[in-house]
Order: structure tokens, then C-alpha cells, then sequence
């Protein structure tokens, strides 16, 4: 039996997101890449992560 733990992919993102945001804070990446590296980063969190909407659709 495979136990999930749905609500990583939520939480990863989140991690990510403020990652990015003190790396523009700093000047280590401008806003163009931070969005980039953002829509790449969001689909690859959720597709190997279990996320809350799939707790709610495998009900």
C-alpha cells in the first residue's frame, strides 16, 4: 500500500516561489527569468508531487 502525501506539490511550489522572489530581491535573476523558471518549475512540482486537487478528485 502506497501512502500519499497529498499537499507536497502545494507546499514545494510555495518553497519555490519565495526562493525566486529573494533571488530578483537580490539581484541574481532578473523578473523575465523568475517568471520562466517559475511555469517550468510549477509543472514539474505538480507533476511529481501529489497535490491536494488530486485528494479531492479521488474521492
Amino acid at each position: 500500500m502506497e501512502i500519499k502525501l497529498y499537499g507536497q506539490a502545494e507546499y514545494y511550489y510555495a518553497v519555490q516561489k519565495e526562493i525566486l522572489a529573494r533571488l530578483v530581491k537580490e539581484n541574481v535573476i532578473t523578473e523575465e527569468q523568475c517568471q520562466r523558471i517559475d511555469e517550468l518549475d510549477r509543472k514539474v512540482i505538480f507533476e511529481l508531487y501529489p497535490s491536494v486537487a488530486e485528494l479531492e478528485v479521488g474521492t
